[in-house]
C-alpha cells in the first residue's frame, strides 16, 4: 500500500502544473548562474594572475626590507568552486584592474542560493495542500476508510512528494555541473570530485526538511489557504529572520572592541609610537657612544657617508659599529612593539573568535544556516577555510620575515651604509601557496550540520505525524 500512495503522489505532481514550472525555473536557474558564474571567475582568475605578476615585477624592481612585508602580501586565488558557490569574498576591498560596478549593485545567484531560498520555497509550495488539500477535496476520508492507516498514508506523501521534487532539480543540477566540469578554465583536482555528490546529499536533506516542513503545517489546518500562510511565516522565521539575527544576538551578549579600533592601535605602537621610541634612542646612542661619529655626520646624506666610508678606512669601521648598534637597537624595538602589537591582536582574535562560534550556534537553529555551512565548508570557501587562510598567510610571514633578514643582513655586511629603505635584491624569495584542506578533514567538518539537517527532517516529521494522528478528516 505504501508503494501505491507513493505512486500516486508522483503521478499527481507531475499532472500538475507547478511541477513543469519547477523544472523550468530549477534547469533555467541553476544552468544561467553556473554559467554566468563561471564567466565572472574566469575573469577574477585572470586579475589574480596579473596581481601576482604586478606584485612580482614591482618587488624584484623596488623592493627594500622596510616595506617589503605589505608589498609581498600573498594574494588569494579565486575558489574553483566559486561557480557554484560563492562563500566569503576575501578581497572585498581589492579593486580589479578593470572594475565594472554594476555587478555590485545586485547580489550574484550561485547554486546555494537557489537551493536555500528557491528551492526551500518550492518545497513548501509542493507539500502545503498534500494533507489539507485532499481533506478538502474528500480523497483523504475515502482513503483511510479503505483500512489504510495514517502512517502509511503520510510516510507515502513524504517520500512520493520528495522524488517528485527532487527530480527536476537533479536535471538542473546535473546540466549545470556538466557544463562547470567541462569547461576549461576551471582546473579541478581528483579530490574535489568528491565535493559534488556530497554537496548534493546536502542539498537534498535540506529541500526535504522544508517539504515536511510544508507536511507538518498541512496536518495543522483545514484549509490549504491557512496552511501555506503558516508555511510561509515558519520559512521567513527559518530563511530570514535566524540566520540575520544570530550576530545580533551573539554581538550582545558577547561584547568586543572594533576592529577598525584595534587597527588604530596597532598602528599606533608599530608605526607612530615604534618611530619615535628609535628617534629618541637613535640620539642617545650618538650622544653616548658615538658622538665623534655624530659631529662628522651631521648633515650628510646618504650617498655622501658611503662616499666617506670608500675613502676614510677609519671612519668605515666607526661607522659599521654604529650601524650594527643601530639595527640591534631597531630590531629589539621592532620586536618589543610587535610583540605588543601581538598580544593585542591575540586577544582580539580569541574574542572574535568566541563570538564567532556563539553565532554559529545560534544560527545552527535554522535549516538554511546548516547548509550555508556545509556547501562553504565543503568548497572551501567559509568561515573554516577564512580561518586556514589566515593562519598559513601568518606562517608565510614569518618565513618571508626571516629571509629578508638574512639577506638585509647579506647586504649590510657588504656595505655599512646599507639601510632599510635602500633596493634589496628578493627575486629568490619564498612565495606564497595556499594548501587546502583535504576532503576527508572537510567531510568530518560537516557531519555536524548534516546531522542537524537530518534532525530537522526527524523533528518536522515527527511533527506532522503527531498532528495527523488526530487529524479530523471531515
Amino acid at each position: 500500500m505504501l508503494s501505491l500512495i507513493i505512486k500516486k503522489e508522483i503521478h499527481d505532481n507531475l499532472l500538475n502544473l507547478r511541477f513543469v514550472a519547477t523544472c523550468v525555473v530549477s534547469i533555467i536557474l541553476i544552468i544561467s548562474s553556473i554559467i554566468v558564474l563561471t564567466d565572472n571567475y574566469e575573469d577574477e582568475l585572470r586579475d589574480y594572475r596579473s596581481r601576482v605578476t604586478t606584485q612580482d615585477n614591482f618587488i624584484d624592481q623596488f623592493g627594500h626590507f622596510n616595506r617589503a612585508g605589505w608589498m609581498a602580501v600573498p594574494l588569494q586565488e579565486p575558489s574553483r568552486f566559486q561557480p557554484l558557490v560563492l562563500g566569503i569574498d576575501r578581497e572585498a576591498a581589492q579593486e580589479n584592474f578593470v572594475s565594472n560596478p554594476v555587478p555590485v549593485l545586485f547580489s550574484r545567484l550561485d547554486f546555494l542560493t537557489i537551493v536555500t531560498i528557491i528551492m526551500s520555497l518550492i518545497a513548501i509550495l509542493f507539500a502545503y495542500n498534500s494533507i489539507s488539500g485532499e481533506r478538502e477535496g474528500g480523497l483523504l476520508k475515502q482513503m483511510l476508510s479503505t483500512g489504510v492507516s495514517r502512517s502509511t498514508i503520510l510516510l507515502g506523501k513524504f517520500i512520493g512528494g520528495n522524488i517528485s521534487l527532487l527530480i527536476p532539480f537533479t536535471i538542473g543540477i546535473v546540466s549545470g555541473l556538466l557544463y562547470f566540469t567541462v569547461s576549461s578554465t576551471v582546473q579541478l583536482h581528483s579530490m574535489d570530485y568528491g565535493v559534488f555528490p556530497l554537496l548534493l546529499l546536502a542539498s537534498y536533506i535540506y529541500i526535504a526538511a522544508f517539504y515536511g516542513l510544508g507536511i507538518l503545517f498541512s496536518t495543522r489546518s483545514h484549509s490549504s489557504n491557512m496552511a501555506v500562510l503558516k508555511s510561509l511565516f515558519a520559512w521567513t522565521i527559518l530563511v530570514l529572520v535566524l540566520p540575520n539575527i544570530s550576530p545580533f544576538l551573539a554581538a550582545q551578549i558577547y561584547r568586543i572592541p572594533s576592529w577598525t579600533k584595534i587597527q588604530q592601535e596597532v598602528f599606533r605602537i608599530t608605526s607612530e609610537e615604534r618611530d619615535e621610541i628609535i628617534r629618541k634612542q637613535e640620539r642617545e646612542l650618538l650622544q653616548t657612544k658615538f658622538p665623534d661619529l655624530a659631529a662628522t655626520i651631521a648633515g650628510m646624506n646618504r650617498n655622501e657617508i658611503q662616499a666617506k666610508a670608500q675613502s676614510d678606512a677609519a671612519f668605515k669601521q666607526r661607522f659599521a659599529e654604529y650601524a650594527k648598534d643601530y639595527d640591534e637597537l631597531v630590531r629589539d624595538v621592532n620586536t618589543r612593539q610587535h610583540e605588543q602589537a601581538g598580544k593585542i591582536r591575540a586577544a582580539f582574535d580569541e574574542a572574535s573568535k568566541y563570538q564567532e562560534k556563539l553565532a554559529t550556534f545560534f544560527a545552527s537553529i535554522s535549516p538554511f544556516s546548516n547548509l550555508i555551512f556545509i556547501a562553504t565548508d565543503l568548497t572551501e570557501s567559509g568561515i573554516e577555510a577564512d580561518n586556514r587562510w589566515e593562519s598559513q598567510s601568518s606562517s608565510f610571514s614569518r618565513t618571508l620575515w626571516t629571509y629578508m633578514e638574512a639577506r638585509y643582513n647579506t647586504e649590510k655586511g657588504r656595505n655599512p651604509a646599507f639601510g632599510y629603505n635602500d633596493y634589496l635584491d628578493m627575486r629568490d624569495r619564498p612565495h606564497f601557496q595556499y594548501q587546502p584542506q583535504a576532503i576527508g578533514e572537510r567531510i568530518g567538518l560537516v557531519l555536524p550540520q548534516v546531522g542537524l539537517l537530518v534532525l530537522f527532517n526527524l523533528l518536522f516529521f515527527a511533527g506532522a505525524f503527531v498532528s495527523f494522528l488526530r487529524y479530523d478528516v471531515r
